[in-house]
């Protein structure tokens, strides 16, 4: 298990588990992929695999703005975001009507009813569209200890504030009456571990738990990811939390 930085939270004082869902509890990704070049095709845009995994973590509506704003040269309001959406949606639901439901990513699965067996809350914190993850979540036998009120998904969160911000791990944290610090949180994107990060939780990699399925694409994207993880400096910086003693 790979934790990123140097806050570990000891068994006996943890108080959460949080969870991302797409690439962590859900091997989604290789079903995402295919929708966005086709998506991209109505906008004459182009996104590769590469682009796909680069924007890993990060909230729907701020991947499509980003995608069109960098590619036309042009700002565009909410409403035109929401059409974006609107249509990337239209195409992602034909398509899994086509291929069915993603697998669960049995390794991380196992990890999370641990935790529920030792008695440790577990909460998902999703960039994802919530119809989708509790779609997801369903198809893969996970409701039971992920129903919709232990969902956070992005869009419960003011705008632009989504993962690689804190806010959504904050929110997990909160909706169990954790403190942050006391949380361990699951990530398989550089936009998620940041953001687990900044929240103050420990943060783990799921990409390295045995059996992770890891195409090349993601392989390029967690090299480049890996050699330029500035944020981290801040830790060395002396800027992340302190885990107070128990009981303070």
């Amino acid at each position: 298990m790979t934790t990123i930085g140097n806050h570990v939270v000891p068994t006996d004082q943890l108080q959460g588990a949080l969870f991302d869902v797409d690439g962590t509890l859900i091997d989604s990704m290789p079903f995402f992929w295919p929708t966005w070049p086709t998506w991209g095709k109505l906008y004459d845009l182009t996104i590769t695999e590469d682009d796909f995994y680069a924007y890993s973590g990060w909230p729907m509506p701020d991947i499509l703005r980003d995608i069109y704003e960098r590619q036309k040269g042009e700002k565009v309001d909410e409403a035109f975001v929401e059409k974006l959406l609107s249509d990337y949606k239209v195409i992602h639901e034909r398509r899994m009507r086509e291929v069915g439901p993603p697998d669960p990513i049995a390794a991380t699965v196992a990890v999370a009813r641990a935790h529920v067996a030792a008695g440790v809350p577990v909460v998902a914190a999703t960039s994802g569209l919530r119809e989708t993850v509790e779609a997801h979540l369903k198809e893969a036998g996970l409701l039971d200890i992920f129903p919709p009120d232990r969902i956070v998904t992005a869009a419960d969160l003011p705008p632009s504030r989504g993962k690689p911000k804190p806010d959504i791990f904050l929110r997990a944290a909160e909706l169990i009456g954790a403190d942050p610090r006391r949380c361990v949180a699951y990530e398989d994107a550089e936009a998620g571990l940041q953001a687990a990060w900044r929240a103050g939780c420990q943060a783990v990699d799921v990409r390295d738990f045995e059996s992770y399925p890891c195409p090349p694409a993601l392989r390029r994207a967690m090299e480049k990811e890996r050699g330029r993880r500035a944020w981290l400096q801040e830790e060395a910086n002396g800027a992340s939390a302190s885990l107070p003693a128990q009981g303070a």
